[in-house]
């Protein structure tokens, strides 16, 4: 057979071509189209897949193999083809791209290359592939998929750093869909042959890494306890969002969801509530803070808990996804269903109970020698479950009142020589967080832990606007950026009669894809104090995981590209041409997400 042997050299150029711009969510760091008259790769069922630093038996690794071969028929193989080869790499030192960041390199005539430093920033880089596949699986299925085509400036690349020995008429095939199976067409020799299945990428290089080390999500199970594989899927949701914290709020007065052995009234009586609240507990419009006069009631017990050994699997599914599981069991206020199981904790013996109502309630733990010890015995076993450097402590909302009245309180005030209950709340902060200490624990407190003066080693998560988290990282605190005006999706998305019984406010998604955590007030030093930002979901008026789904999704999708993707001015008509894309994957996932913000 004629050879011919060809010379090239290796040639960047930057020039205005007809290529594509970015499908990815979240938004890539940095993504290179390279323009080059070769194809990126060509993935077959002849494809093999390598593993350097990192084991083929990881979860995530074998979701990636069955996502290959539901997405394209294709099994990878393991025995090494080097015309056609998958290499996944993990390896200390690599790009400077820290612990979660990758790099995926598709360069003509090589293999496809994705390397990190640790095996977060390899699951990451996997999410991305998984979208490029996806996009070249529908650009070659549907000739009128172009959303993404657009003139732009790319680099040209030819891959011309070495001679090789090329079948010539071959050259004349490249870009072809099917081709030979052995990769080589024999001009018009009549023979009988088969077509290989072909998959043909785009040549990019992608350097990747997030904006923000904490971009979490949480979920209330107090108001509406969700099942343990609800949980799980939640957990997933969060990971292919790239995110990595899951904020898991246990307790409130409505429900104490985590089993304490040495405790068990704490489940075996906190758990359950006899009925709940019908509709909107306020008058019209809610905004008024007034409450109906008579309340209507659904007649129905609401129970269930999380045992140690559930708690235990589901913290083990979430680090098998890079996902941090961070417990929240609220003090001092919101402890209704702690003082029902043991009322002696309680600042008064009035209207004892799990609370069947939602709203603020007057009852708080009283802050003794006795409760504090308590509390420590809670805090040792929930260490013990949770691996987080992290334990959420609330501190939100208490309501002073019981603090107020009662004699033995106030005596505690005066012996302390503080001067107010402010002064006492910021007390009893200081003391969970000396008992979190001794456990090798961090708190986090809502920004209600400002009250009295701010602990210096505690991190704010500011939820009532901006100001606490400025305030925190001002005063040398870490603050996480979870506002209820833009990360709040209990909040309606869509001003519609049709939208499901929601608490109020109006949070669409174009408004959670605006939010920038960073305040202009703040300098380079006080910013490196704000860690990241969370979505919130409380559940008062979500009783069901599909609800979940709906009420989240695709607002999380927005905010996860906010917590990821670098600064800059976002285009939300943009951000919607790469959401439509992504639905694939919430599809995949079987999520009841909101319709509104997608192409009919």
């Amino acid at each position: 057979m004629k050879k011919i042997i060809i010379f090239l050299f290796c040639i960047f150029s930057i020039q205005n071509a007809f290529a594509q711009r970015n499908y990815i969510i979240p938004e890539p760091t940095n993504i290179s189209f390279l323009n080059s008259e070769d194809i990126g790769f060509r993935l077959s069922k002849k494809t093999s897949i390598e593993f350097r630093g990192v084991e083929k038996s990881k979860v995530y690794i074998n979701d990636f193999l069955k996502f290959m071969e539901n997405e394209t028929g294709f099994i990878l193989n393991e025995k090494t083809n080097k015309k056609s080869n998958i290499i996944f790499k993990t390896q200390d030192g690599i790009n400077n791209l820290g612990n979660e960041g990758y790099k995926l390199s598709i360069i003509p005539k090589e293999s496809i290359l994705l390397e990190a430093n640790t095996e977060n920033g390899l699951f990451y880089g996997i999410e991305t592939l998984k979208q490029i596949i996806h996009y070249t699986k529908r650009k070659r299925n549907d000739k009128t998929f172009n959303e993404f085509d657009i003139k732009v400036k790319v680099k040209e690349y030819k891959n011309t750093s070495s001679k090789q020995n090329i079948n010539a008429a071959n050259i004349t095939t490249a870009g072809y869909k099917n081709v030979n199976e052995t990769g080589y067409y024999h001009g018009k020799e009549e023979v009988q042959r088969k077509t290989l299945d072909v998959y043909e990428f785009a040549p990019m290089i992608i350097e990747d890494e997030p904006r923000f080390n904490y971009r979490g999500m949480m979920l209330d199970v107090s108001r509406h306890f969700m099942p343990v594989e609800f949980i799980k899927k939640y957990i997933d949701i969060i990971a292919m969002h790239k995110m990595n914290k899951f904020h898991w709020h246990l307790t409130d007065d409505q429900g104490w969801r985590i089993e304490i052995k040495k405790y068990p009234k704490l489940t075996s009586v906190g758990s359950k509530r006899s009925e709940t609240v019908v509709g909107h507990i306020l008058k019209s419009p809610i905004s008024l803070g007034i409450y109906k006069d008579v309340q209507e009631y659904d007649k129905t017990p609401h129970e269930g808990y999380y045992t140690q050994e559930e708690i235990k699997d589901i913290v083990s599914y979430a680090n098998d996804r890079f996902v941090t599981v961070i417990p929240e069991i609220d003090l001092p206020g919101h402890t209704s269903a702690l003082i029902a199981a043991y009322p002696e904790l309680g600042s008064s013996t009035k209207n004892i109970g799990v609370k069947t109502i939602w709203g603020v309630q007057d009852d708080i733990i009283k802050p003794t020698e006795n409760t504090f010890n308590f509390l420590k015995d809670i805090f040792t076993e929930v260490a013990n479950l949770f691996p987080s450097k992290y334990i959420h402590i609330g501190g939100d909302e208490a309501n002073k009142k019981q603090w107020i009245e009662s004699e033995e309180v106030q005596k505690i005030i005066k012996n302390l020589k503080l001067e107010n209950e402010a002064q006492l709340q910021s007390y009893f902060i200081s003391r969970i967080e000396k008992i979190l200490k001794s456990l090798d624990k961090k708190i986090i407190g809502w920004d209600e832990i400002i009250q009295g003066g701010l602990n210096p080693n505690a991190t704010l998560m500011s939820w009532r606007g901006i100001k606490g988290g400025i305030t925190a990282a001002k005063a040398g605190n870490n603050a996480i950026m979870t506002p209820e005006s833009h990360c709040y999706f209990d909040y309606y998305q869509k001003k519609s009669k049709d939208e499901p019984l929601a608490i109020g406010g109006f949070t669409p998604l174009s408004k959670v894809y605006a939010f920038e955590p960073i305040s202009k007030e703040l300098d380079l030093n006080e910013a490196s104090k704000i860690i990241g930002a969370q979505g919130n979901l409380w559940t008062e008026y979500i009783k069901t995981a599909k609800q979940v789904e709906y009420m989240i999704i695709p607002r999380m999708t927005a905010l996860s590209e906010v917590v990821w993707s670098k600064r800059k001015s976002r285009n939300f008509d943009e951000f919607k041409l790469r959401l439509n894309f992504y639905r694939h994957f919430l599809d995949l996932k079987n999520i009841n997400y909101s319709l509104h913000e997608f192409d009919k």
